[in-house]
């Protein structure tokens, strides 16, 4: 079901008890891990409310599942972790408050990788989440359980979070729309940290439009008619060394770049010399977690107290053990380790505006992921959606073709601007070209 702008089902009530059979029916995926209980009470009162003649709210009656490291209450916030399975949450994060206000139906809190640390989503609660389109392999990660929860018809839309591709992978690997929007420190009110400095929040979606709508409610945005921009005035980048070298990706990636141009667009071959640096850039993620999750744990109780009380506990996967120790030896925030990969984040940031405005683009296409996964293991996706991620602009992927091996690919479109507007019309009108 397409998210329609602004015009909700009529039948709500019916939809949502059709999603929560969906989600029964569909349990091997590993999706889900928790239904809210409330979702058939919320989907009557907003019922109730139409049959009134009460004003209609943008989202109501919308059903949309939440990643599992975003606050809704009162259920646990669970990271995906068994260590965490009571971890109750005291009060919505402040954009599902915000969904919540527009009319949307909270149904469920997806599975992802244990505490958003993959790109692949698996889970010492609920294992591995398969990918809808084909159960053998990945639905990717971290957002994993979103991803595969809306391509499986389970709900309209996700919320996900996106450190370092985290939408974007799961997206590209499902046939999905999927935003990072432009980083925003204030939007992660009531979502557990991975990196304060590169979490986002995003939709997961089937649509550029639903992104659009979606992003400016979380955003707290005025909500504005989507148009697509002009063809022909699109001057986009085409980051030639992301291109991969997978030949089924491939093929379809150069039959994308030719429908572009076939319908007009300009493009041009460009080259960034600092994506050599990009691969062995420091994470931000080693530094960051340790003192932000201690924190965030502090507000859910009856959680351990800390990351070493989570690890000496020892619930959780086993291998992540190694990971979570290294982790541990962070304990304090601006060090010099800090500092670097904070620096080298403005470092990208500069060489991608520089790139963008000196050549003229509106914004730099590339494959959203190397090569297409091929197995329940994680394939590394390149360091494309990292570009996004470490620098702060915004990326918007969406399926441009499907390869030989069934699954779809995706096309990213990043560009240096604060704000997603170009950034969605210029989705909006790949989209129309794709479709």
């Amino acid at each position: 079901m397409k998210l329609p702008l602004l015009i909700p089902p009529l039948e709500c009530r019916e939809d949502v008890y059709r999603r929560l059979q969906t989600i029964s029916d569909h349990k091997a995926l590993n999706a889900i891990l928790q239904v809210n209980p409330l979702a058939a009470a919320e989907a009557e009162y907003w019922h109730q409310a139409r049959q009134q003649g009460q004003p209609i709210a943008p989202l109501q009656g919308i059903p949309i599942v939440i990643k599992d490291n975003i606050d809704i209450s009162p259920l646990p916030t669970t990271l995906g972790c068994i260590a965490l399975a009571n971890a109750k949450a005291q009060r919505d994060a402040l954009v599902v408050q915000r969904l919540r206000s527009a009319g949307a139906i909270i149904i469920a809190k997806a599975n992802l990788s244990e505490f958003a640390f993959d790109v692949r989503s698996r889970s010492s609660l609920a294992g591995d989440v398969l990918n809808p389109l084909m159960p053998g392999v990945t639905a990717g990660g971290s957002s994993g359980g979103c991803a595969a929860a809306v391509a499986a018809d389970m709900a309209v839309a996700a919320i996900g979070t996106d450190t370092g591709g985290s939408i974007r992978i799961p997206c590209s690997y499902t046939g999905l729309v999927g935003l990072r929007p432009h980083h925003r420190h204030e939007l992660l009110q009531g979502v557990a940290p991975l990196s304060p400095s590169k979490d986002c929040v995003g939709p997961m979606v089937k649509s550029v439009q639903d992104a659009a709508l979606l992003n400016a409610i979380m955003a707290g945005k005025p909500l504005r008619p989507l148009r697509p921009a002009p063809l022909k005035s699109m001057r986009l980048g085409v980051l030639t060394e992301l291109a991969g070298d997978s030949p089924q990706q491939l093929r379809v990636w150069h039959a994308a770049l030719n429908t572009l141009r076939n319908s007009g667009v300009e493009l041009i071959d460009v080259t960034l010399p600092i994506l050599a640096e990009v691969a062995s850039a420091p994470c931000l993620s080693l530094y960051e977690f340790h003192v932000a999750i201690n924190a965030w744990l502090a507000m859910h109780p009856p959680a351990p107290a800390s990351l070493s009380e989570l690890y000496q506990s020892g619930q959780f996967l086993p291998e992540f053990s190694p990971f979570i120790a290294q982790l541990l030896s962070h304990k304090t925030l601006k060090t010099e380790q800090w500092r670097s990969s904070r620096r080298f984040q403005r470092k990208l940031r500069e060489a991608i505006y520089q790139l963008v405005h000196t050549q003229r683009l509106h914004g730099v296409i590339y494959p959203t992921v190397s090569r297409q996964p091929e197995s329940l293991e994680k394939m590394p996706p390149g360091c494309a959606p990292e570009l996004s991620a470490i620098s702060g602009w915004p990326a918007l992927t969406l399926p441009c073709g499907v390869s030989a091996t069934g699954l779809p690919v995706g096309l990213e479109i990043l560009c240096a601007q604060p704000q997603e507007d170009l950034l969605l019309s210029l989705g909006l009108a790949c989209e129309g070209v794709f479709s």
